[in-house]
């Protein structure tokens, strides 16, 4: 079994492949672009006939003088992890939540994404991606499918572990009182 830890280092562990993939699309070449894609897929795992691609990109062969423009513009941050979530689920089993911040420094402080993880063979892999659907009035925050998996609502959870409480908007704040709430942290 899993630890919540374990969890939780995993999740942050991607962010910050995802967070070195960010910074290299504005200051790096393809290769090394390249080598972040490659690095962050490894925390993926695709089930048959579902495509992936990295949460970062840019298009092939850009000169260096148009990355530069193109840095001048941008405040990247790095994402933060406020809550990891753990849920029995019929499809997966074990399926572990993790609440992120945005990657920019205006939305660094606001959930920018969920990710769901369980076990491969053993290992951790992050399975889905989802983005807030912003047409919905929140709290509870909804969630609407990026890419990877479609999980299904998962029930209350069997588990949670708050980190840091997002305070860039209240209703995701709201979110994460009611998530922490939810179950007692393990």
């Amino acid at each position: 079994m899993t630890s919540l830890e374990d969890v939780v280092k995993f999740f942050n562990s991607y962010l910050d492949i995802d967070y070195a993939g960010n910074t290299a699309v504005y200051s790096e070449s393809d290769e090394v672009l390249n080598e972040r894609r490659d690095t962050s897929m490894k925390f993926w795992h695709a089930a048959p006939g579902i495509l992936l691609s990295p949460g970062f990109g840019r298009p092939m062969g850009m000169p260096a003088e148009q990355l530069a423009q193109l840095a001048e513009n941008v405040n990247l941050a790095h994402r933060e992890l406020f809550l990891v979530a753990e849920y029995s689920d019929p499809t997966w089993g074990t399926l572990y939540a993790g609440y992120i911040g945005g990657d920019r420094e205006r939305t660094a402080q606001s959930y920018g994404g969920l990710l769901y993880a369980t076990e491969i063979k053993g290992e951790l892999k992050i399975i889905a991606s989802y983005r807030e659907d912003i047409d919905k009035v929140s709290p509870p925050v909804h969630w609407r499918h990026s890419q990877g998996a479609e999980i299904t609502s998962p029930n209350t959870p069997v588990a949670v572990r708050p980190l840091e409480a997002p305070t860039g908007r209240a209703a995701h704040h709201q979110d994460w009182e009611m998530l922490r709430n939810a179950a007692d942290d393990r």
